[in-house]
């Protein structure tokens, strides 16, 4: 997922599908910095902005909003990996940093919003909806399950509101030249298609046992890189809330809270049970010299013709399964006697499911047309729009109230063991009063830390490389659980002896070797071609391939080859039949030149689009220049030991 995400980033899919992540999560954050309780204090501050803090507890919880937003988005493609790949632990710290530098702007602009506004807003908001009305009682009790007054929550969502205002200022109509709407259509519109050689920078092997010398002039010449880092060893404790699961029985009247609370999550859509025959509008078999306009005219009445007379027979008495067999075009439901099977509303087309909506039960509907055709629909059950009442989903909100409670446990152990560690007692003895365990690790570093008990958590490891020997952390709260630790042990940084890391200098002399012996290949290659330019000659005998490109624009990332800058530079200042090369990161890249396809012209629907977008990307610029502006200019400071 990250490498293709790499290798594509400036494609417009990929640029589009990250656009939609940030904007989604910008709403997502204006709503949770409303709906996660007030910014309190615990932890200290991590970050200053213009003399405004930014809290150890407020920066957690962001950030633990951010890693489900992207859970959410990726699904089961998201990994632990991503976290650090994906640098989400500064991107909440410059979410909140922009935060505060928004509202200091916007307090400069007297930007407010009214009481009427802010009513409006949370009177909206679905999570405080029961039956599409607004429910004083998951408005109550919802705060109440968050742990946030009523008069934290409406100030942060009026700070979302004021934020949202002042971006809406940089919504304008920016200038768009001429100049810059044939640029981007020629960007997006002038094709290529390249015959291309891709091999990595070690393909070419060879076949080497290295001598003791070798081996030792290699480590001699190379040591830094062989540097065991510096080391710690630490004891800590692991809280997780499935250890509470089994202790915690839920009350019936936090059951009913919960259920009021997310109530319109067990809200099941209108359910529909239907059959239809399809009849589509076929244009070929109309015959003769009539505008395109009349030949659809005339293609719709017969199809309108031959779904009437197959509506006549069903209301006459003919089997509706046998007719739907015989003459429904639609090769998935056909087979099967027109069945749809079950389905919810909003599933079909419009035109559809207002027919549903008039038929009664066993009803024949009159022909239908919808853009797959004529229809004749027949309604064979209907359940209407309902919320699940609370018997049948009480083991689910029971599972939902184990979970959080656990999880509120876990919160409440770990305070208690850190508070008795303060109070003179070891981390070891206050776990155990706590009826809890201390773990303790091997020595790690800060490159690699691979230990299974802990995963991939930021976290833990920050927090350990910011500690003095033998302190001990405040409780550190993440997905998986909680964790207090100390540092119980330092090791400096060294240069070992070879004999400490000849398994790994053997293989690192061999990928050296084997990278100058590719380059070498590569460059030979390269002469081949300048003199010949034949792909398929130059690459005989090589354990190499020709590959094929479709169409491909400069907006668009090389199918098979990435979004590479260089390589989309030179295909389009290449004629057809020159040939070029690249070596980007580990790969190196040969390619011809086979297929050119000029722009043309854009007409008056693509100039529209192309405007809207070019102006939709200035305005955004604006917004990222500003706001970068306003952070040169504040004084910003940041406890990284807190990071």
């Amino acid at each position: 997922m990250l490498s293709t995400i790499r290798e594509h980033a400036d494609s417009w899919m990929i640029k589009s599908i990250l656009w939609l992540i940030i904007i989604a999560f910008v709403g997502t954050i204006f709503y949770s910095w409303g709906m996660g309780g007030a910014s309190g204090s615990a932890g200290g501050a991590i970050a200053t902005v213009a003399g405004e803090k930014i809290y150890q507890q407020e920066y957690e919880r962001t950030f633990n909003n951010l890693v489900d937003f992207y859970r959410q988005q990726f699904r089961n493609q998201f990994t632990n990996e991503m976290i650090k790949k994906l640098g989400l632990k500064t991107q909440a710290l410059e979410a909140l940093i922009q935060k505060k530098l928004l509202l200091l702007e916007a307090e400069k602009q007297n930007l407010r919003v009214s009481d009427a506004e802010l009513i409006s807003h949370i009177r909206s908001l679905p999570v405080f909806q029961s039956d599409r009305k607004f429910s004083k009682r998951s408005y109550d009790g919802y705060l109440q399950s968050q742990r946030i007054s009523h008069r934290d929550f409406e100030d942060n969502q009026r700070q979302a509101l004021i934020l949202d205002k002042l971006e809406k200022l940089f919504r304008t109509s920016s200038k768009v030249s001429q100049s810059e709407i044939r640029e981007a259509f020629v960007n997006e519109e002038e094709k290529a298609k390249l015959d291309y050689v891709r091999f990595n920078s070690d393909h070419f092997q060879v076949e080497k046992s290295f001598t003791d010398q070798e081996l030792n002039d290699f480590f001699q010449a190379n040591k830094k890189q062989f540097e065991i880092p510096p080391q710690i060893r630490v004891e800590y404790v692991k809280l997780e809330p499935k250890t509470y699961l089994a202790q915690i029985e839920p009350r019936d009247e936090d059951i009913e809270d919960y259920y009021q609370t997310k109530i319109a999550d067990f809200r099941v859509k209108k359910n529909y049970r239907a059959s239809h025959v399809l009849v589509h509008i076929k244009l070929t078999e109309v015959e003769g010299d009539a505008s395109p306009e009349e030949k659809q005219k005339q293609a719709e009445d017969k199809a309108k013709a031959l779904a009437t007379e197959l509506r006549e027979k069903i209301k006459a008495g003919a089997d509706f399964g046998e007719i739907a067999k015989k003459h429904s075009d639609d090769p998935g439901s056909g087979p099967k006697g027109g069945s749809l099977g079950e389905f919810p509303k909003g599933t079909m087309v419009s035109a559809f499911e207002t027919a549903l909506n008039k038929l009664e039960i066993d009803g024949i509907s009159e022909p239908v047309l919808t853009p797959f055709g004529y229809h004749i629909i027949r309604l064979e059950g209907r359940e209407e729009e309902r919320i699940k009442p609370l018997e049948a989903v009480r083991e689910e909100v029971i599972q939902s109230l184990k979970e959080i409670k656990a999880r509120q446990k876990v919160r409440r152990t770990a305070k208690h063991i850190y508070q008795e560690t303060e109070k003179g007692s070891n981390l070891k003895s206050a776990a155990e009063n706590n009826q809890a365990q201390t773990i303790v690790t091997g020595f790690f570093s800060r490159e690699n830390h691979n230990l299974p008990e802990i995963g991939d958590q930021p976290q833990f490891f920050n927090t350990a490389f910011s500690l003095e020997e033998n302190k001990v952390s405040q409780p550190i709260h993440t997905l998986e659980g909680s964790f207090i630790l100390k540092v119980t042990g330092n090791k400096q940084a060294y240069i070992p002896e070879l004999e400490e890391v000849r398994k790994i200098v053997g293989p690192a002399l061999t990928e050296q070797v084997n990278q100058e012996y590719t380059s070498s290949k590569f460059k030979e290659l390269e002469q081949k071609l300048s003199q010949e330019k034949d792909l398929e000659k130059a690459i005989q005998g090589l354990d190499l391939g020709v590959r094929h490109t479709p169409s491909f624009s400069r907006a668009d990332s090389i199918p098979g080859i990435g979004n590479i800058r260089e390589i989309k530079e030179k295909t389009f200042a290449m004629n057809v039949g020159d040939i070029s090369s690249a070596k980007v990161r580990n790969r190196f890249y040969l390619f011809k030149l086979v297929e050119k396809e000029a722009a043309g012209e854009p007409d008056k629907e693509q100039v529209q689009k192309i405007t809207q977008q070019l102006k939709r990307e200035k305005s955004i610029q604006m917004f990222q220049e500003w706001v970068e502006n306003l952070k040169i200019r504040a004084e910003i400071m940041i406890d990284k030991n807190l990071l």
